[in-house]
């Protein structure tokens, strides 16, 4: 492929994100190139640096000195992530940043601008959107079997305890800033409409720290649609991964199979009776109501997202094509959990 023009990328922080994702991520590629890396940790630096030839560096002011890389991947604590990325920015640097993007829409603010004064790219690696499940579900949506879908409900389930930093506060550390983020990125497109609306719940059950482990968040949209997202550690029972209510049938995903029961038709109803009398006296479906015949159906729940994300950003930086995933919409996300957030302990 020698038309391709690898894109010189430089990666900050090499713990669980930036190590096993996104260097992963990029490893084979011929579209890009890791040219530095930058993390306290020495040994880590080496490790990467052996296979890549990369430099290292201990620190982002140190890399950003010391090499051209066009892009930088902030993969560092939550709390820094807006702090790096306008500093990348600043230094003329394209930018991709771990999820949560900013801990306050004040941050998400400056990082935008900053992108904005720099005239480069700022995204953030919302990968859910790439999940084979989340491409089922985008085309299952206005699929007629279900009819107009007025409710979606989306969750992962588990019971488990932990006692990293991620569990912490001050490290921007809790489930909602750290899984319900990529989920709540996800239905948020699947809403497809303005928020009217949020509710949330947080609790901390079985985790050590003083962030939570479980998380609901309720949106509503302005065209009437909810959705309800669930993240939990305190739960036995596996459940659905995507429940999914329509106007002619519903869709339940557990695993990688999704069942669908849907009417064959929707028959035409009467006006209804103008009188509070039922003449049977008896529970149930009253009137002269047809039965309606129920279609069952199981189907493999998983799509091909398409290009990977970072195919995707590629075709964004070499080739001008559409950023697959804009700050504003992040920005959108982050309103969203702070507003999850309003009347529980957890303020983040």
């Amino acid at each position: 492929m020698s038309d391709v023009k690898p894109i010189s990328t430089a990666v900050l922080g090499l713990g669980r994100a930036g190590y096993n994702i996104h260097v992963h991520a990029l490893r084979g590629r011929a579209d890009y190139k890791i040219v530095a890396v930058a993390d306290p940790n020495a040994e880590r630096c080496k490790e990467v640096a052996n296979e890549f030839g990369s430099k290292t560096f201990a620190d982002l002011g140190s890399m950003l000195a010391g090499c051209d890389a066009e892009l930088i991947v902030i993969a560092t604590a939550s709390k820094d992530h807006a702090a790096h990325s306008i500093q990348a920015l600043e230094a003329g640097r394209h930018v991709v940043v771990e999820k949560p993007f900013a801990t306050s829409l004040k941050e998400a603010d400056a990082l935008i601008a900053a992108r904005d004064k720099a005239g480069k790219i700022l995204t953030v690696h919302q990968s859910r959107r790439w999940a084979a499940d989340y491409a089922f579900i985008r085309q299952m949506l206005h699929d007629p079997r279900l009819g107009e879908v007025f409710f979606i409900k989306n969750g992962a389930y588990g019971f488990a305890q932990r006692n990293d930093w991620q569990t912490l506060v001050k490290y921007g550390g809790g489930s909602l800033n750290n899984t319900a983020v990529h989920f709540l990125d996800g239905c948020y497109l699947l809403l497809e409409s303005e928020v009217k609306s949020v509710w949330g719940d947080l609790q901390q059950i079985l985790s050590a720290g003083d962030a939570e482990d479980h998380c609901k968040v309720i949106m509503r949209g302005k065209n009437g649609r909810v959705i309800d997202v669930e993240i939990t550690s305190a739960c036995t029972v596996p459940q659905p991964s995507w429940i999914l209510y329509g106007s002619r049938g519903s869709l339940v995903v557990q695993g990688d199979k999704a069942k669908l029961k849907y009417a064959k038709a929707i028959p035409e109803l009467s006006e209804p009776e103008d009188a509070p009398i039922v003449k049977a006296r008896t529970y149930g479906v009253q009137g002269a109501v047809p039965a309606m015949e129920m279609i069952e159906e199981e189907l493999e729940a998983k799509a091909s997202p398409g290009p990977s994300y970072y195919d995707c950003l590629y075709a964004t930086l070499r080739q001008g094509a559409a950023l697959k995933v804009k700050p504003e919409e992040c920005r959108a996300v982050l309103d969203l959990m702070l507003k999850a957030r309003k009347g529980t302990k957890f303020r983040g």
